[in-house]
């Protein structure tokens, strides 16, 4: 598959993403307790290094990669351009926050919530990269939806992996998250799956009218995964539940099994996005 590297570089980046927003929401009851502020430092790193990552991966998928330079110069016309920019300034914005924490012990607070914004900004242009392409299968609503709820899943499982929030002092906080966590990823599902009629109306009118992107038959590629998508969507609800209902009942089993099943419905979710185009 030529566009794994794509695929890693949008799940680690948004990962990265949601992750920071979680670390937002738990910063307030770590404020001002030092033991739970050092449990907040390796999630804080893992996003700088997710992120990181990320980019240093996305530059695989061009044939010369330090041509990637050159995306930096079209930033008021080009999607990609302001992908780049909004990942390096949340990337160092984030970077800032986990150094101070690093070195002085010190949680600024108002910088995460910077961060996050910048991250959500540079999802929304990675998102308008592919969906104002000529690609019908890209070109919609979903492409966000898929996008944006892999920021909300991917950092409530980072919420359920990372030691953020375990201390007993802030057992009731973390329960507070854990429960926005579960509803968020609630959401996100649902949401999706109440987009999937009009996406596959919006291909179905697309196929009607012979619309055909050159090289590749993307209308084509999308029926051929169709086996698939349907597992992926049963991954996808059967973990959102098992996480819900384990994030209500503090069952930890069930917010394990629920996460892995929530990550592998993302990366199959990926993997089809980038082979139907």
């Amino acid at each position: 598959m030529h566009e794994l590297p794509l695929l890693i570089f949008t799940l680690l980046v948004q990962g990265s993403v949601g992750m920071t927003l979680f670390l937002t929401l738990s910063a307030r009851p770590a404020s001002r307790i030092p033991q739970v502020k050092r449990q907040l430092l390796p999630v804080m790193l893992t996003a700088c290094v997710a992120g990181g990552l990320g980019l240093i991966v996305s530059t695989l998928h061009l044939g010369y990669p330090l041509n990637a330079f050159n995306a930096l110069r079209h930033v008021a016309s080009s999607w990609l351009s302001r992908e780049i920019v909004f990942a390096s300034i949340y990337l160092a914005v984030l970077g800032l926050c986990t150094l101070i924490m690093l070195v002085k012990n010190q949680l600024i607070a108002g910088l995460l919530p910077i961060a996050t914004v910048l991250g959500l900004v540079d999802v929304w242009c990675m998102s308008a990269i592919y969906a104002h392409t000529s690609v019908i299968t890209w070109s919609h609503l979903n492409t966000w939806l898929m996008f944006y709820g892999a920021v909300g899943v991917l950092g409530a499982v980072a919420l359920v992996w990372l030691p953020m929030l375990k201390s007993h002092a802030v057992a009731s906080a973390r329960q507070s998250v854990l429960r926005f966590a579960g509803m968020l990823v609630a959401a996100i599902v649902a949401i999706r799956l109440l987009a999937q009629p009009d996406y596959m109306q919006n291909l179905a009118n697309a196929s009607l009218s012979g619309v055909v992107t050159l090289p590749h038959q993307p209308l084509d590629a999308f029926h051929q995964f169709s086996g698939l998508r349907v597992f992926s969507w049963v991954v996808s609800v059967l973990g959102a539940l098992l996480f819900v209902v384990s994030a209500w009942r503090q069952g930890k089993a069930g917010l394990m099994i629920g996460s892995l099943l929530l990550v592998l419905a993302e990366v199959l979710f990926r993997f089809i996005f980038f082979c139907i185009n």
